[in-house]
Formats: structure tokens, sequence, C-alpha cells
């Protein structure tokens, strides 16, 4: 078998068990790099490079700035004041999606996720329900908020580079250019999770609940640690967002780093709790799925995807090609990485659609959405992952509502893209 051919098995035997639910998903994980190396397609340093990524970092740092959140009660304080007029579940579902979309429109989704974890558990825990019911539409919100500026996420600027660079210079992509499509989106996402999300988000019960209930009772004295959590937490998330404009700032997994240095130097937390903060389930999972969507990309798997995709819908009209692009991209976002999918796949659907003599803005356009759109696996991104403990979610519980609300994606992407960018003005 040829190294995609291998790779392509891997992926296939690996997301039947992932679904079947057969295996303890840590050691999923970790078997995939495993079997790739020992089928020569990845190599030993591969599989542990990760462990040192920067979203590792992120999450790691973010987790022990969200202890102590809940150690101090702040998490809870704070989520019953920002969601005070929420007065249900199906109302507190689309608040959450809107302020998490709102979040991501300047901070990745990564970091949105991050820094509202424990200030969506404080909200489910003062309104009484489980928090897998809030923390589905809070990564659902993230990922679809990217889309509304251009700094976003990392596809938002491949997408300008593509049209930008294959134009020539002639077509320009403003600041806003995405939120045609990324505002209605992002709202028909929270209006979909405030009719439906309470029949589709599974309710689980965590300990994480129990334990934050126990240390963070309504009334309890906060003291000036809570306070001075909450001061660490806001320059953390200010010097992450001033970061994308100012480049003497440091990245923002070094800033998580110090926002955790602090809460434990100043004895918020002990350097116990801060190592008991770590999810590591995350952890394996953010790391060790990493070398599948390197070797998809490394021994050729995705581009004999993409090749398939382009003998489908290239020769039957723009509109055609852009429903065949959408639905490729976001079926291969779930499992590997947004950005590299998007990658690949602007430059192909350009080229396409100018060969076609139409306007290809919708059809890039169409690729980054998509790839946007993952929120049926939690390896689809990092911000997926995160959710897993402190929801008690497992792999199929993403399923139903992703499936739900990627269809609803797809009918707005497919109505308004057309309209915004006609493929024959």
């Amino acid at each position: 078998m040829t190294p995609a051919a291998i790779t392509l098995t891997v992926f296939l035997i690996a997301l039947a068990l992932f679904i079947a639910d057969f295996l303890p998903m840590g050691l999923m994980v970790f078997m995939v790099p495993m079997a790739l190396y020992f089928c020569g397609v990845v190599e030993a340093k591969e599989i542990f490079a990760p462990l040192i990524g920067q979203s590792i970092i992120l999450v790691v740092a973010m987790s022990v700035l969200g202890a102590a959140l809940f150690k101090t009660g702040m998490a809870e304080r704070i989520g019953r004041g920002l969601f005070r007029f929420c007065p249900g579940e199906r109302s507190l579902m689309m608040a959450v999606t809107l302020f998490a979309g709102a979040v991501s429109s300047f901070v990745s989704n990564t970091g949105t996720v991050a820094i509202l974890i424990p200030i969506i558990m404080g909200a489910a825990a003062s309104h009484k329900i489980n928090p897998s019911r809030l923390l589905i539409p809070l990564t659902a919100g993230a990922t679809l908020g990217g889309n509304i500026s251009v700094i976003g996420s990392p596809g938002n600027l491949i997408a300008k580079e593509t049209i930008e660079k294959c134009s020539e210079g002639a077509m320009s992509v403003t600041f806003f250019e995405y939120a045609g499509v990324g505002i209605p989106l992002l709202i028909a996402a929270a209006v979909f999770y405030a009719l439906v999300g309470p029949k589709l988000v599974p309710a689980k019960e965590t300990t994480r609940t129990t334990e934050s209930n126990s240390k963070n009772m309504p009334g309890a004295p906060q003291g000036w640690k809570g306070w001075f959590t909450v001061v660490v937490l806001l320059g953390t998330v200010a010097t992450m967002i001033a970061a994308d404009y100012f480049k003497c700032l440091p990245p923002m997994h070094i800033t998580a780093c110090v926002g955790a240095i602090a809460v434990v130097l100043f004895r918020v937390l002990t350097q116990k709790e801060a190592f008991a903060a770590f999810d590591l389930q995350a952890v394996f999972l953010l790391s060790f799925m990493t070398p599948l969507g390197s070797a998809m990309m490394k021994t050729g798997a995705a581009q004999k995807i993409a090749d398939a995709v382009v003998s489908v819908g290239g020769g039957h009209g723009p509109m055609i090609l852009m429903a065949v692009l959408w639905l490729t991209v976001w079926g291969l976002t779930q499992v590997m990485s947004n950005t590299a999918t998007c990658a690949l796949f602007c430059p192909i659907g350009w080229t396409i659609a100018k060969t076609l003599g139409a306007d290809p803005r919708a059809v890039v356009i169409a690729i980054l959405i998509a790839s946007s759109v993952a929120v049926c696996t939690p390896l689809a991104i990092p911000a997926n992952s995160m959710i897993l403990e402190p929801g008690g979610l497992r792999f199929k519980d993403f399923f139903k509502p992703g499936i739900c609300l990627s269809a609803l994606a797809f009918i707005v992407s497919m109505v308004l893209l057309p309209i915004l960018y006609p493929f024959y003005p």
C-alpha cells in the first residue's frame, strides 16, 4: 500500500472506533500516531513534537486561570452577572452562542473557549443546569464567530491572501468582508440552539459541576484573591487581543503562561492545585491527532480527495462546484486542521471558478466558511477537545447537534454567497 492509502485506512479505522466508543478516547488518540509510525508514514519525532505546541501550552495555562476562577468563586459570580437576564435554558444557549461568537471575532476560537469555559461553567452552576448544555453552544459560537472579522481565524487570512494574490490586486478583502455571511450564520446558530438545542445537546453529569458548586456557594466571601484573579484574566485577554496589532507583545500562549504564573505566585492556587487543573485527555487529543492531519497532507491523501472533488464538481457550473467543495472541506475539517484544509482548497476553488468564467470569491469564501463549521467531532478544533472533561462529553455527543448545525450552515452559505458575490455580475 502507498503511504496515502495507509493514512486513509488508519483514518477510517480510527473514525469507526471513535464512533463505536469501543476504547477509551485517550488510548485511541495515542494509538493513531503509533500505527502511522509502525507503517512507516510518520517519524518518531513527529509523534511527540505537538506536545510542546502553542495550543497545548495555551490550554494548560488557561486551565490554571480557570481553576483560580473556580476556587475563588468568581466563575459563578461572573457567569451569573453576564447572563442574569437569561431566565431559562433556551435563552442561555442563545446568549452563550452569541457572546462566544462576538469574542471570537477578535480572539482565536481556542483562546475564546479557554477564556470562557470557567465563566460558562459558573453560569451553568448558578442556573442549575448541566454544563454540557452550554459548552457545546460555546464552541459552536466560538468557531462560527471567527467568520465575522478577517482576524477571526488563520483561515480568514488564507482566503484573503488567495483572493488578493490570485486577482493580482484587482479584488480586496476588507476587515469585515466575511461578516455578510458570518453574522447571519452566527445568529442562525444562536436561534437554532434556542429552538432545538435542548433536544439535541446531551445533558451530562460531571464531577466538575459538583466540585465547583461546593466551592462556589452563592454569597460566599470572595476576598482579594477573587478580584486579583479577574484582573489577571482581563489583563491576559487584553494582551492577547493587542498582540494582533502590536508585534512587540508576546504571543497568546506566552501571555497565558504569565497569567498562570501570577495566580500561583500570589497563592491564589497552590502548585498542586495548578497541576491538578490540567485536563490530560484534552492534551492527548490536541497532541496525538496532529500527526494524522500532517500525514494526510504529506502523503498526498488530502490532495487525492481534492482531485476527486474536482472531477465531481468541476464541470457542473459554479453553484454545484461551490456546494461540492463546501461539503468536502466541511467533512475534512472534522478530523484534520481546518487551517490546512482551507489552505489546500482555496487555490483549487479559485482556479476552477475562473476556468468556468465565474467570479471566484463566492467559492473561496464558501471554502473558508465550511472550514469553520468544525462542530461534529472533538477532533475538529482544539476548542472542542477542551470541553470534553468539564462537560463530561464523549466523541458521539457532538454528532447530532453538529450535523444539524452543519446542515443549517450549508443552507445559509448556499443562499447568501451567490447573492453577495454573484457568479456572473
